[in-house]
């Protein structure tokens, strides 16, 4: 991932926490000659130098059934909600006209050794962990114990578990630091008049 050092995010517990925040992450896999890509729920673990990733797949998903199955390199890329920027919402620069369209958002690229897990306690407790992090701020949280027994025992059976160990891990937050306050502030404004849910909630991750 290409980062100018203006909007380069280094500090690991930062990077965690945006993991945490949009954990539905992009998971690249290359075996052999293949290069597949998945959206999957990920789980952040405070384990290693730069942290170690937990998910789950059915077995019957190509993840399991194809040559990744032996383990492979994989990366992971995690996205903010994000959203187009037009130029006419810049204070500055309006009589010159240099100025072009870009692109809001915030990313955190890992990249790792996949390895499968066929553990059902480890299984479990990465589904009760996965399910606490999502429900945690709920009146009424739901947890694997409101399922019945029988139905998470099947589960169990048709699921498999992998680790990723993180190698390296990088971020960016393109969040118009390069522009003036005057400039973020009109992006807030007009941000949260979008019509687009994702346009709304980028206006909240600006810093004026």
């Amino acid at each position: 991932m290409h980062i100018q050092p203006l909007f380069a995010i280094e500090a690991r517990d930062e990077l965690h926490e945006l993991m945490r925040t949009y954990p539905l992450a992009t998971l690249f896999t290359v075996a052999g000659s293949s290069v597949d890509a998945n959206l999957l729920p990920l789980e952040v673990i405070d384990r290693g130098p730069h942290g170690t990733l937990a998910g789950h797949v059915a077995r019957s998903h190509s993840l399991w059934t194809s040559e990744a199955r032996g383990g492979c390199d994989v990366t992971v890329v995690f996205q903010s909600p994000n959203a187009f920027i037009s130029p006419r919402w810049y204070v500055n620069g309006q009589r010159s006209g240099r100025l072009a369209p870009s692109w809001n958002y915030i990313a955190v690229q890992a990249t790792g050794r996949l390895r499968f897990i066929e553990d059902g306690a480890w299984l479990r407790s990465h589904l009760e962990t996965l399910t606490q992090s999502q429900e945690a701020n709920r009146e009424e949280p739901w947890s694997l114990a409101d399922a019945s027994p029988e139905f998470v025992d099947d589960a169990l059976q048709r699921l498999v578990g992998f680790e990723i160990d993180i190698l390296a891990l990088t971020g960016k937050s393109f969040l118009s630091q390069q522009r003036t306050e005057a400039d973020r502030r009109s992006l807030v404004e007009h941000l949260s008049k979008e019509d687009a849910l994702s346009a709304r909630a980028l206006a909240a991750l600006i810093q004026p």
